[in-house]
């Protein structure tokens, strides 16, 4: 049975809106999902004391160079994720103060070619600075007066000057994930040397 034209005017129309529809859900990448940063697949510390206290003094500035706010995963959630999964109290007395001291994270633009040696460059554009620096201090500790462990990690990547959002934000987890596998160490040595005596 033939159609009415009228009919096959709006399933032309049809087909092509679908097909426009598809095209452009081809070209717009859905936004990356990132997991959460987590250290439960590594052993855990215990110390001896009667519990882990985290203690933020980092807040990062105002200023629009601080990109913090703007990541999927920051450094600052990342340490403190690591200090829940990697510190165990297992003592009767005292505290180990896990202190973030510094979790920044900034954005500097790079220099360009200028002219048409430029036009016909992709350069990198951004550097983004990364740097954390944390203590484990054990207080209230009887018969010692001071004992601590400190780790101190900096960290740079940049992106070119065509980078979407996506890869901007893909670089940003990458970095904070580079960030933490230097921390790992780093942190867990100087607590084994430092605070040696409390392992458990």
């Amino acid at each position: 049975m033939r159609l009415p034209r009228s009919v096959r005017r709006i399933s032309i129309l049809a087909v092509v809106l679908t097909a426009v529809a598809g095209l452009g859900s081809c070209t717009t990448p859905p936004p990356p999902q990132f997991p959460e940063l987590t250290f439960t697949h590594l052993p855990q510390i215990a110390l001896g004391v009667a519990r882990i206290e985290i203690v933020d003094n980092f807040t990062p500035p105002s200023d629009p160079k601080h990109v913090e706010s703007r990541m999927p995963v920051s450094p600052e959630v990342a340490l403190r994720n690591w200090a829940r999964d990697r510190l165990q109290a297992t003592g009767v007395s005292g505290v180990a103060k896990f202190i973030i001291n510094n979790a920044a994270v900034t954005e500097t633009e790079l220099a360009r070619k200028t002219g048409l040696s430029g036009v016909f460059t992709t350069e990198q554009s951004h550097r983004y600075d990364a740097g954390v620096d944390v203590e484990v201090r054990l207080e209230g500790v009887p018969r010692v007066t001071q004992a601590f462990a400190k780790a101190a990690v900096n960290r740079s990547q940049t992106i070119p000057e065509d980078a979407s959002i996506n890869v901007r934000e893909e670089t940003w987890f990458n970095l904070t994930e580079q960030v933490m596998k230097d921390f790992d160490p780093q942190m867990s040595a100087s607590i084994r040397k430092h605070l040696a005596d409390f392992i458990r």
